[in-house]
């Protein structure tokens, strides 16, 4: 590994060399992915790529009510993870699907595709969206599942994955006097929607290692 590295690093210096443009991005590039141990996962699927898509949030039904906000926030921020990492989507505004969930029924998300002349519905159904591992310790602990529908073809389930069960902190709790409930509700949906977003484009697996260190700051 030490010697790629090297070998990238005077590649760049004798691009550099030559020309201020020619090979520069692609060594660049190159130079990155290998600094990083080329340890670098293809997307699950790219049925986004290039595709006008909805991306609905499901609370789960026990607590549907009392989760709504927290699901609002995944579905609004695996929304702008795709606008940025997705080739060539087209991500409906979050705030259009908002209107549409206070006013219609959970079993109608697809009317809400139609509607907005979406391709793609990405539909998230926690089924389990938990803070707490006891009286005075947090641990959030979420079970997802995703399904993708095909709106140019009557609704079809073209895609499914069942993430299953998500922990945070993984090994450990964080005391509540240590924060608020919004604060840890808030990074336990920021580490939620990255589970979720990262299916849909390439990412670096080994962010996910460093999550419970995150969840004590």
């Amino acid at each position: 590994m030490i010697w790629n590295q090297r070998v990238v690093l005077a590649g760049l210096l004798g691009c550099l060399l030559v020309s201020a443009t020619g090979c520069l991005p692609s060594i660049l590039a190159t130079g990155i992915y290998l600094w990083q141990g080329g340890n670098v996962v293809a997307a699950q699927t790219k049925t986004l790529e290039n595709e006008r898509v909805v991306v609905v949030c499901r609370p789960p039904a026990t607590n549907e009510y009392r989760y709504a906000g927290a699901a609002r926030t995944i579905g609004k921020r695996v929304s702008q993870a795709l606008a940025a990492n997705v080739g060539g989507i087209d991500v409906v505004s979050p705030a259009e699907v908002d209107n549409w969930v206070d006013e219609q029924d959970w079993d109608n998300f697809k009317d809400l595709g139609r509607s907005l002349k979406a391709t793609r519905v990405v539909y998230i159904e926690l089924g389990r969206f938990d803070l707490y591992k006891g009286a005075n310790v947090y641990q959030g602990n979420a079970e997802i599942h995703l399904t993708v529908y095909d709106m140019t073809d009557r609704g079809q389930d073209i895609w499914q994955r069942n993430v299953g069960q998500v922990l945070f902190p993984r090994h450990s709790g964080i005391p509540t006097a240590d924060k608020t409930e919004y604060q840890f509700q808030d990074q336990f949906v920021s580490v939620v929607s990255d589970q979720i977003a990262k299916h849909f484009y390439r990412h670096n697996p080994n962010t996910t290692f460093a999550m419970d260190a995150v969840a004590n700051q």
